[in-house]
């Protein structure tokens, strides 16, 4: 049982270590935890209200190794920052982890404010190693920026 927790608690720290790159925007030395051929899938709900702003390289990609890994990774990494974030939480469980986070950021070409949440499956390979992970993120909010031109003349 003790062998167990200590690989679940491995497992968990990875997610941690995995989330926290992710929402600071820093990708550190993540790539080492990605197994060769580790698949990627990154999926999101900004089409629905049309968000030109949240270009988060959609779509599934296969990494063949930690140069390809930290080449996607950083790529991923710069378009996503973030103002804040929070974890809500992470769960492991075998092979499978899942975790999710709130947060807020801003878009670089109008300053508008989006928050939203990004939800984490994960599955590892019997090393250890990241096999692949999964992403969904929802947009909950899109507050507009005041615009300087309009706040000279409220009636324009």
């Amino acid at each position: 049982m003790g062998e167990f927790a200590t690989e679940a608690q491995r497992r968990r720290g990875v997610i941690r270590e995995i989330m926290d790159a992710a929402m600071s925007g820093a990708a550190g030395s993540i790539a080492r935890h990605f197994a060769p051929g580790a698949v990627f899938s990154n999926r999101n709900n900004a089409g629905i209200i049309d968000a030109p702003w949240f270009n988060r390289m959609e779509g599934e990609y296969r990494l063949s190794g930690e140069e390809e890994a930290k080449s996607f990774l950083n790529e991923l990494l710069r378009r996503a920052t973030y103002i804040s974030y929070k974890p809500r939480g992470t769960v492991v469980e075998d092979d499978e982890g899942a975790s999710r986070c709130d947060w807020t950021r801003q878009d670089e070409s109008n300053g508008s404010l989006v928050t939203g949440s990004t939800m984490y499956w994960f599955s590892f390979t019997s090393d250890g190693r990241i096999r692949s992970i999964e992403t969904i993120g929802v947009i909950h909010s899109v507050i507009a920026a005041r615009r300087a031109d309009t706040m000279a003349d409220p009636l324009s």
